[in-house]
This record gives structure tokens, sequence and C-alpha cells, in this order.
């Protein structure tokens, strides 16, 4: 992980080497925050791997903490996944 800018409305981050899928979650939330203006990720290339993660917040958050907030719930609906996957495959058994 690298970060590329940030400041108290904006920051922009490269995970190298990874796959767009936790990204994709952790915009969603991202979107769901109401301090949060745009977010947006990119895949440079796809042989390359690199996932570009841009964050613009108004100035009643800043983008790291909108983050951290956002990462977290995207574990808890994974957890919850988990538990309803599970539990189907309980009740299939």
């Amino acid at each position: 992980m690298k970060i590329i800018k940030e400041n108290d409305e904006e920051m922009e981050i490269v995970f190298e080497n990874d796959r767009p899928t936790v990204y994709i979650l952790i915009k969603e939330e991202l979107d769901k925050d109401k301090n949060v203006i745009i977010s947006a990720w990119k895949e440079d290339h796809p042989l390359l791997k690199n996932i570009s993660l841009y964050i613009k917040t108004d100035k009643n958050e800043k983008p790291r903490n909108a983050l951290i907030n956002a990462t977290k719930r995207a574990i808890e609906r994974v957890n919850n996944f988990s538990k309803e996957y599970n539990k189907i495959i309980n009740e299939i058994r």
C-alpha cells in the first residue's frame, strides 16, 4: 500500500499486486457515508494488478477516517455473509 496523496479532503492510495474485489466493497461503504463527496477505484492494468482508491470528503470528516469506518463496515458485511452462508450450508446437510 502506498499513499499517493493525502490532505484534509482528499486521499489517493495504490494497492500493489492486488485484486479489486475488496475495494469494490469498500467503495460501496464509502458511498454510504454522508461526508464522502466521491469515492472511486480503478485497476491500472489487469497484468499489473495495481488498484488505486480515491476518496474526497467534505470538511466534516478526513478521508482517512472515512476509509477506516468504511473498512470496518465492509468487514462486518463479510462476517454477516459468512454467518448466513454457514447457516444455510448447515441446514442443507
